[in-house]
């Protein structure tokens, strides 16, 4: 009998989804770093600071730590509290994992409409320099809630799953 899906095929998309994320995330630290050097230079070389650079820099750091969040690093290399998680057996630890998966999940999801709305708020609001509006300086955070609970949905499905070991 068939499988319902192929797996190969789906893990190939989630190589080349998480490379294209990894360069995205790359990009945005590399416009960061760039308007620094930038600002530095005009700052200190041709003693004319620009008002442009500090807040495109903010901008990209801003957007660079939460994509990275969302997208590059994986759920498992989060810092995280885990005193009494190390000395459990591991079948215990799945079990707090499993409990934090939820409890993570749950917060999250409570999160999007009140993020949503705030948003739909800072339409009204544009950055002082740039004048881009703040709702797309800040729509990083929703990309941030949607992509780390998707991450935390699937390793909660792989804690159910025969290899819940590699969640660990």
């Amino acid at each position: 009998m068939p499988a319902p899906f192929d797996t190969g095929a789906l893990r190939k998309w989630g190589t080349f989804l998480k490379t294209i994320a990894d360069a995205i995330g790359a990009l945005f630290f590399l416009s960061a770093f760039a308007g620094f050097i930038i600002q530095i230079f005009y700052r200190y070389v041709m003693n004319q600071p620009l008002l442009w650079t500090e807040e495109f820099t903010m901008i990209a750091f801003i957007w660079a730590v939460f994509w990275a969040a969302a997208f590059c690093v994986p759920i498992r290399e989060h810092v995280s509290f885990d005193v009494v998680y190390d000395i459990v057996p591991a079948r215990t630890q799945r079990i707090f994992t499993m409990i934090s998966m939820v409890a993570l999940i749950a917060a999250f999801v409570l999160l999007i409409p009140y993020t949503w709305d705030y948003l739909d708020f800072l339409t009204r609001k544009k950055s002082s320099v740039l004048r881009i509006p703040m709702n797309l300086i800040y729509g990083c955070y929703m990309l941030f809630l949607v992509g780390f609970t998707i991450q935390a949905v699937w390793r909660l499905v792989q804690l159910f799953g025969p290899k819940w070991h590699d969640q660990i």
